[in-house]
């Protein structure tokens, strides 16, 4: 006798579920059976990767910042060579001596103290070698004429 009442409650369970069927295939055309909205159906969806999937795949590495650039490195400024050739000198007897250079197809007179454009001044002329200065960046430079006091 027990049995019966389960097996009542069973019955109403599987035809409420048979007239819930029979209801969502008998609905009017054009209306969706049941609950479902359409308009969900039709936008796009988008998916995260691993979003929500506890079985996929994890890094636990952290990736490091990029370096940082590499500085610029700036030169200092250099003097260019010397433009002079060594061609000759003279001296006028009192111990003032001229020296003639030749800066490409030019020849130039020069004695110690003067300056050349104002950018190379002759500082001294000792023991067969020419100082100069270049101007611009107060570099001294040497010019080899190989030819003693």
């Amino acid at each position: 006798m027990k049995r019966a009442p389960v097996l009542l409650l069973l019955a109403a369970l599987v035809a409420a579920a048979q007239g819930a069927d029979m209801q969502e295939t008998s609905s009017a055309p054009g209306k969706p059976a049941g609950n479902v909205r359409l308009d969900l159906l039709n936008k796009p969806r988008v998916l995260r990767a691993n979003a929500g999937d506890p079985f996929g795949a994890r890094s636990w590495v952290v990736v490091p910042p990029p370096p940082p650039p590499a500085p610029v490195v700036v030169e200092a400024p250099r003097a260019p060579p010397l433009p002079f050739r060594y061609l000759g000198q003279v001296d006028d007897g009192r111990g003032n001596r001229n020296f003639f250079l030749v800066r490409g197809t030019a020849t130039l007179t020069i004695a110690v103290g003067e300056s050349i454009d104002n950018v190379y001044r002759l500082e001294s002329a000792d023991n067969g070698i020419l100082n100069f200065t270049y101007l611009p960046l107060r570099v001294r430079q040497s010019l080899q004429i190989g030819v003693g006091p």
